[in-house]
């Protein structure tokens, strides 16, 4: 019988020999019958431990692929939600822009109306200018 059963294992067949020495203050041969079920516990032990290792492999390629997905759900609600506000703004700047506009018309409405008023003044001012160069005050 060799004295560990695998390279990883942490409790030999030297090392239970020797527990059983301390706590029972009893010798055990090499080829005691007891220490068989030293070699199958340990047996037992390394193939649940290759179990978990499987499953824990398992678990960490669904978590990664239920994270990539839910990234990339939340990428798209984000684009989406970012595009509707982008879209938004831009129709608020553009109510901004004709609001702007139309007070701009009325403006330039006011300043032709103006500029019209200041021609007519002028027309009069020279027609009184010349009448009263031609008939005096």
């Amino acid at each position: 019988m060799s004295d560990q059963t695998t390279d990883n294992a942490p409790l030999t067949i030297q090392g239970v020999r020797d527990l059983i020495a301390k706590e029972h203050n009893l010798l055990l041969d090499e080829d005691d019958p007891i220490l068989v079920a030293v070699t199958m516990h340990r047996a037992a032990l390394n193939e649940y431990d290759c179990l978990l290792q499987t499953h824990k492999q398992q678990l960490a390629k669904d978590m990664e692929e239920h994270v990539s997905s839910f990234a990339l759900e939340v990428r798209k609600s984000t684009n989406s939600l970012l595009s509707k506000a982008v879209k938004a703004n831009i129709e608020n700047c553009l109510s901004v822009v004709k609001t702007h506009e139309g007070q701009m018309d009325r403006f330039l409405g006011s300043v032709r109306g103006l500029a019209i008023f200041a021609s007519v003044m002028f027309c009069l001012s020279i027609a009184v200018s010349i009448s009263v160069i031609v008939w005096g005050s």
